[in-house]
């Protein structure tokens, strides 16, 4: 519940934040940074923290998307090496994890071209509706 309020709340905190000229400078963004790595370690769901992170560090368009897939690519690359010491990586977890990659993958293509086509603001807007979402499915989460 804690994560999914302040999900919601960091929308309206960054838009007013923006309004005012503040910007998360590289110090909150390492801070940021420290907790979403602490949290998407624990949590499944915990990608739209970091869109909510990269747009508090004035990022929009095609630099989100790239830079939430380059991420993305190096935390799977941890976890797979700590499964991968930890001894419980199999046939079946590489394969299935193998055909969601392959779903996955040209989702960020499309998606790097749907943004080139469309406002920033607009784009913008989608993301907070993504973050606010996400936070709500944290709320519905944690009360069942």
């Amino acid at each position: 519940m804690v994560i999914g309020t302040m999900l919601i709340a960091s929308v309206p905190l960054r838009r007013l934040l923006k309004r005012h000229d503040i910007q998360v400078g590289n110090k909150g963004l390492a801070a940021g940074a420290v907790g979403w790595g602490l949290i998407v370690g624990g949590t499944s769901g915990s990608g739209v923290i970091l869109l909510s992170l990269l747009l508090a560090a004035g990022m929009h368009g095609t630099a989100v998307i790239a830079t939430d897939a380059f991420i993305s690519i190096l935390m799977g690359a941890a976890k797979i090496a700590v499964f991968g010491v930890a001894g419980v990586i199999t046939t079946q977890v590489v394969a299935i994890a193998l055909m969601i990659g392959a779903i996955t993958l040209p989702g960020a293509f499309v998606a790097k071209l749907l943004v080139q086509r469309m406002p920033v603001h607009l784009h913008v807007a989608m993301l907070d509706a993504v973050v606010i979402l996400g936070g709500v499915v944290m709320w519905a989460g944690a009360l069942r």
